[in-house]
């Protein structure tokens, strides 16, 4: 399985949202993420150039878990004092969230291809 430091993330990444007590279980979920959305992939020997990228996609995604306990209801998209009240918004699912900071890493790597489509469309 694929696993950053928190040395890691606080020195190369530069997160800020985690803490470290938070990092070993947000980074095995993320790992676990990262080997779903490249077919297990990620979970063998990578090349030094693949594996950074592999970890920096592993804080991102950890990230949004972190943000995904913290707004389990959605984004306040609005909230009023008086007769108090609180609007949400939900601006994707959790699981989309977490392929879209996984492609930013990833996107030319290769290792979320599932075949069947060219950067042009689908194959006729």
């Amino acid at each position: 399985m694929l696993t950053a430091g928190y040395e890691f993330y606080k020195g190369t990444y530069h997160g800020d949202k985690i803490g470290e007590a938070e990092w070993p279980a947000l980074s095995r979920d993320a790992a676990a993420c990262l080997e779903e959305l490249t077919l297990g992939r990620t979970a063998g020997d990578l090349a030094p150039e693949l594996l950074e990228r592999c970890r920096m996609a592993l804080c991102a995604v950890a990230e949004e878990y972190k943000t995904e306990q913290e707004h389990a209801g959605g984004v306040v998209a609005s909230e009023t004092v008086g007769s108090w009240s609180r609007t949400y918004t939900q601006t994707g699912s959790p699981a989309q969230k977490q392929w879209a900071a996984a492609r930013r890493w990833l996107v030319n790597t290769g290792l979320m291809y599932r075949g069947g489509e060219t950067l042009c469309g689908r194959i006729p």
